[in-house]
């Protein structure tokens, strides 16, 4: 008898919830603890923490990023199996903070 293994389906994108959504809006939120963003828990100004590292996600996940963005869904629709409540993205009126920081 064969054994079927299911996996958890994950995320369509590379990141974390939290650095999706310090790409998106330019805000840090630190938690309790499971922090996995690019802040290291003194600044909450994303704009403090760019990197190569911040840069290179930005250029693998911008096109999804930008398609979800104008998509008018909310992060909860769009991933839902790594959304966290916490992480409001709020209006989006304008563009995201790396397309105006990182392009």
């Amino acid at each position: 008898m064969s054994t079927i293994l299911r996996r958890k389906r994950t995320s369509r994108l590379s990141l974390s919830a939290y650095r999706r959504h310090e790409l998106l809006t330019g805000r840090i939120v630190y938690p309790v603890q499971g922090y996995d963003g690019y802040g290291d828990g003194r600044s909450t100004n994303v704009a403090d923490y760019i990197s190569d590292e911040m840069k290179a996600d930005w250029l693998a996940n911008r096109t999804m990023l930008l398609e979800f963005w104008q998509s008018g869904m909310s992060d909860a629709e769009a991933f839902p199996d790594d959304c966290l409540p916490w992480l409001c993205l709020g209006p989006k009126d304008r563009l995201p903070w790396a397309a105006q920081f990182l392009d």
